[in-house]
């Protein structure tokens, strides 16, 4: 078995703001020569671990060294998972890419084929991949693999490989065929190594879940085209004489690694630095208010409006019609929010057909701050999801 030691750097705040301690975490990726335990081989460990101590004559905090761990040989596959569980042992939380789907079930088969106990044990995972999913479409990532999410926040890679690219190059390693022993080899450390690495370097992907875990308060102002703030006690009239914008923002304890914008159909989203926006142009219209049960109303045509047939009974009967879904309506004007769930009633709709639900602007100053952080953050969430 052949061991590599090398150093790396991990932006520790991003741990801390999840509630991680960072000297009890721990990175790592498994290079095999298949997806089964049980018919391929584990050949490759790499981990990451904070140092107990700053480097000699450093003022720095101490870094991260990564441990890789080559099976040159089946029978070394055991030893391989030793030496991993004995790493295992001085942390609480595994952090991984895919490890859910992957790394962890592996491995732990593979502890069972050796009559093993579980390392992982207790040990909570935290999987990057999981992480970034709910995001993908609004950090406009194509694809979802380490590399792409790697040049989505510019860690550059000198690995040309893929994992399953470089399986016959290990198995020349174990067989003594490679015509360069050494350089092989030095391709599985590399590959590996910037596998841990990255996962490292990846580690302020996690400020983005926080756009919709986080609890700090939400605050509101009212601006013109200009940027200026407007008085709350005016800016919801009809008469307004210039549009203006509901802008919402909140924060979360770390910054994102890269800004991301949302174009939505009725507000924009912006993270910048640690704080999201919301942008919401108040819409200034005559919308409609649907009844469900249309049945139990009358279509009034010369006033363009549905009664109950309790009251519609007396109006003449050439003056009314049944209630159709598309007719059984009231009609309001105002300033209106949008909302992208039935959040606060009565909703209404710009015609039947949309999907967008709107509500009367002025009922926001009225929400508690709870009703009004969960207004503002299901836009947020439906931001990333329309992308």
């Amino acid at each position: 078995m052949k061991t590599q030691h090398s150093r790396g750097v991990c932006p520790e705040e991003y741990l801390t703001a999840i509630g991680k301690d960072p000297a009890r975490v721990i990175y790592f990726d498994i290079e095999t020569t298949g997806f089964r335990a049980s018919s391929s081989q584990l050949y490759m460990i790499g981990w990451a671990l904070r140092e107990t101590a700053s480097p000699a004559g450093s003022n720095t905090h101490p870094g991260w060294e990564v441990t890789q761990l080559l099976a040159e040989s089946r029978s070394e596959e055991r030893s391989l998972l030793e030496q991993f569980a004995l790493a295992l042992q001085r942390c609480d939380t595994i952090i991984a890419f895919n490890g859910d789907r992957f790394d962890l079930p592996y491995l732990k088969e593979k502890y069972a084929i050796h009559h093993m106990s579980d390392p992982f044990e207790g040990i909570e995972a935290v999987d990057l991949y999981r992480e970034i999913r709910p995001c993908r479409s609004l950090l406009g990532l194509k694809a979802l693999n380490q590399k792409s999410v790697e040049q989505f926040l510019s860690i550059s890679r000198k690995d040309p490989f893929s994992g399953g690219e470089l399986i016959d190059v290990y198995r020349s390693v174990r067989s003594h065929t490679a015509s360069d022993p050494e350089d092989a080899a030095g391709k599985l450390y590399l590959h590996n190594r910037e596998d841990v690495l990255g996962m490292l370097a990846m580690t302020p992907l996690l400020a983005y879940p926080m756009m919709f875990t986080s609890e700090s308060p939400v605050h509101f102002s009212i601006t013109d085209p200009a940027g200026l703030l407007v008085e709350t006690d005016s800016f919801f009239s009809a008469d307004a004489p210039f549009p203006l914008s509901f802008e919402a923002f909140y924060d979360i304890p770390v910054p994102f690694p890269r800004d991301v914008e949302a174009d939505c159909a009725a507000y924009r989203l912006l993270a910048h630095g640690n704080r999201v926006h919301v942008t919401i142009p108040l819409c200034t219209a005559t919308l409609y208010h649907f009844f469900p049960n249309y049945r139990d109303y009358y279509y009034l045509p010369h006033e363009d409006t549905a009664v109950h047939k309790s009251v519609g009974h007396f109006v003449d009967p050439a003056y009314r019609k049944n209630a159709t879904a598309r007719t059984c309506y009231v009609k309001k004007e105002g300033v209106f929010l949008p909302q992208v769930r039935e959040m606060f009633t009565p909703s209404f709709k710009s015609s039947y057909q949309d999907s967008l639900l709107w509500f009367e602007a002025g009922k926001a100053l009225t929400l508690d701050p709870d009703a009004f952080s969960a207004y503002i953050r299901s836009l947020v969430l439906a931001a990333s999801s329309a992308q």
